[in-house]
């Protein structure tokens, strides 16, 4: 019979960002599992991994969790092909079998990837699984994805350090990964790749193949990283590299400048601006990130854009090398002179959600949270969402709660989800450059400028993830009550402007544009160039 695995809760708090962390104590109240002995396997150190029953029944309860916790993307599972929890029963046999704490740990790394979702991982605890503690390490190269072919991938060194990697050409083609094939390297690594779209995946294959990645197996690594290659006169050879910690690495870029002519003009941590050496009016921002810092960010920009009087610029945004965060929409009613339609949100009912919801129903409004165009950072409206319309969904029994503006940052639950741009605001045409690095928010940000008609992308599709709301927990090994490691749950979907559910299914470009190792040298300026030919004018107060 299955174990009751009614849990205590050990910590409950929520992040200034508004992510609920559901740190919970499974131990104490575990019954024993069968009526054989649950004495079971102990690793180097004497520490029990349970029994072969143990570690099954750890699976059907994270099985159990994930059927009634997550938040499931119909249309990524139809681009990927797959069913989450029949890729989870597969990996069954791995955590079964596993015979020390390490293999056990990356069993449910493996378990947990097997739902293909970026924003999900599996992390230590203390008391918990005990690994290897390894520090970072990578080779002096940078690798990168030639798209060319999505069937069928191919990847070539894009930069190296002229020292330790000087065996290496920039642009060469990576034939074999440490005496595995290409597609042997594709098929073993892509299940230690986390990821909610094709793209994603094939992008972080070529960025991680240099690294001895912390999220994977240790043995699944040699101590150099020993590359065959061909060069662009067919030739082959093989390098053998030195994994060295990133601080000692100086990486010459193959695309040694993204923009010729344009120089950077203002630097914050959030994007760089860049303008034009000719005076032509363009704009560049550099998007990187979306973290806290960006209220204040785009407060310089507007400044700096009415002093140099740029508002009327073309406005090309690149959002290659950004990671997510939060407030895009903030920045859009400062970058557009249109009202947009936001992103929504949802959380599906659950014993997560519940614990959620009832966690922002308690907590009390900012109350000295400053007044800020486009934001509530007082969070009063997810407050009072959570004690009305979030509540009732719970009492109906409803599957999901009702959609409503993504997080209740921007607009209440009542809105139509429209926003309308700041008193001051850029007014000239914009276009996106976009790629795979990057995915969360930037997805949303991408979405809200592509899903309103208001701005060509170009390049490639964004990392294809984003989610509402994630729950973790601290999953215990079953009739033990010994905490093993830290699992996560997408909770909800984020839905874009034109109503889709964004998770694996990110905004095709207007104009597609690979990555690949004949053009990777100027990707960027030719990206740029075909924005500024596409840009759409916003229609101007």
């Amino acid at each position: 019979m299955r174990p009751d695995l009614r849990r205590t809760p050990a910590a409950c708090s929520l992040l200034t960002a508004a992510v609920l962390c559901m740190l919970l104590d499974a131990a104490g109240t575990a019954e024993p599992l069968l009526a054989q002995s649950t004495a079971g396997s102990t690793s180097a150190d004497g520490a029990s991994i349970g029994t072969p029953a143990q570690r099954s029944a750890l699976v059907d309860r994270l099985l159990e969790l994930s059927r009634d916790r997550e938040a499931w993307s119909p249309p990524k599972e139809e681009a990927l092909g797959y069913d989450p929890l029949e890729e989870m029963e597969s990996v069954r046999h791995e955590v079964v079998e596993a015979e020390t704490e390490e293999e056990l740990f990356y069993a449910l790394v493996k378990l947990s990837n097997a739902r293909r979702d970026r924003h999900l991982s599996v992390e230590p605890v203390s008391g918990g699984l005990r690994i290897e503690q390894r520090t970072e390490l990578r080779a002096p190269i940078d690798v990168r994805t030639d798209f060319s072919d999505l069937h069928d991938p191919a990847f070539f060194v894009s930069g190296a350090d002229p020292g330790p990697g000087s065996s290496v050409g920039i642009g060469d083609r990576i034939v074999a990964v440490n005496g595995r094939t290409i597609p042997e390297y594709v098929e073993t690594f892509t299940a230690w790749t986390r990821h909610s779209s094709v793209h994603g995946l094939l992008w972080h294959l070529g960025l991680r193949l240099p690294e001895r990645a912390l999220d994977v197996p240790p043995w699944l690594y040699r101590d150099s990283l020993e590359l065959e290659l061909e060069g662009e006169d067919g030739a082959r050879y093989v390098a053998v590299l030195p994994y060295l910690p990133p601080d000692e690495i100086d990486i010459v870029d193959g695309e040694d400048e993204l923009y010729p002519g344009f120089a950077t003009v203002m630097e914050r941590l959030n994007f760089h601006v860049l303008r034009p050496d000719d005076g032509r009016p363009i704009v560049i921002l550099r998007w990187l990130d979306f973290e806290y810092e960006l209220i204040q960010d785009v407060i310089d920009l507007m400044e700096y854009a009415e002093a140099e009087d740029i508002l009327d610029h073309t406005l090309v945004i690149d959002v290659t090398w950004s990671s997510g965060g939060s407030r895009g929409a903030y920045a859009i009613q400062r970058l557009l002179s249109q009202p947009f339609r936001t992103t929504f949100g949802n959380i599906r009912i659950s014993d997560a959600a519940i614990e959620m919801i009832e966690a922002w129903a308690a907590e009390p409004d900012i109350a000295d949270a400053p007044d800020i165009f486009g934001l509530n950072e007082s969070r009063s409206w997810l407050h009072e969402w959570a004690r009305s319309d979030a509540r009732a969904a719970v009492e109906r029994g409803d599957e999901y709660t009702p959609a409503t503006p993504f997080k209740l940052a921007h607009l209440p639950q009542d809105s139509d989800g429209v926003l309308q741009p700041a008193p001051v605001h850029f007014s000239g045409p914009v276009a996106i450059i976009a790629g795979p690095h990057g995915g969360s928010h930037l997805d949303q940000f991408v979405s809200m400028f592509s899903d309103n008609g208001l701005a060509p992308v170009v390049g490639m599709p964004a990392g294809g993830y984003s989610n509402t709301w994630e729950a973790e927990e601290v999953i215990a090994l079953p009739g033990s009550g010994r905490p093993l490691a830290l699992f996560m749950w997408n909770v909800g979907h984020t839905i874009r402007p034109n109503g889709e559910i964004l998770e694996g299914n990110p905004v095709e470009p207007d104009v597609y544009v690979p990555l690949t190792r004949e053009n990777f040298r100027t990707y960027h300026r030719a990206l740029l160039e075909l924005a500024l030919q596409r840009a759409t004018r916003s229609i101007s107060d």
